[in-house]
């Protein structure tokens, strides 16, 4: 069932950020769907997890992006395998820490994307403005609802 949750996950991330994201643009501006399927699994269920999901989901980000395969793979696997050392390490438990940690893996992803490509000599544009900051706050929202919902599951499970 882990197996399910995780790729049903993955799904619908591709679904929102792509077909829905060509007709309502502000979804790819400040929304990355796939950095938050990969905290959230590796938060929740180990570093494995979130090694193996962040890489699946950044490689397909690549894949459809149009770009250099590599950038998000190597992004979301980072933070993924990352959420999943903070999770078994630190207490995240309550909204104001999930939005704290949300916010601190989309800045890392921000971060991993933006010094990949100037190793690249392919700079990335991370926004402009205020967008960085509404990317943030919009993942980290996110995250709060998928954790929220897959943390529901995976207590109705063991019951």
């Amino acid at each position: 069932m882990k197996f399910l949750d995780i790729a049903l996950a993955i799904l619908v991330a591709f679904f929102v950020q792509t077909v829905l994201g060509r007709y309502f643009g502000f979804l790819n501006v400040y929304l990355d769907l796939f950095t938050v399927i990969a905290v959230t699994f590796g938060l929740l269920r180990g570093r494995m997890v979130g090694l193996c999901t962040g890489t699946a989901v950044g490689l397909l980000q690549d894949a459809f992006s149009g770009g250099l395969l590599g950038f998000n793979g190597i992004s979301k696997t980072t933070v993924g395998y990352l959420a999943g050392i903070g999770g078994h390490h630190l207490i995240v438990r309550g909204w104001s820490r999930r939005l704290l940690f949300f916010v601190g893996a989309t800045l890392l992803d921000m971060a991993i994307l933006a010094s990949v490509g100037r190793l690249a000599e392919e700079p990335r544009v991370l926004g402009e403005g205020l967008t960085p900051l509404y990317l943030c706050v919009g993942n980290a929202i996110a995250g709060i609802l998928l954790l929220g919902r897959v943390d529901r599951n995976r207590s109705s499970e063991t019951l």
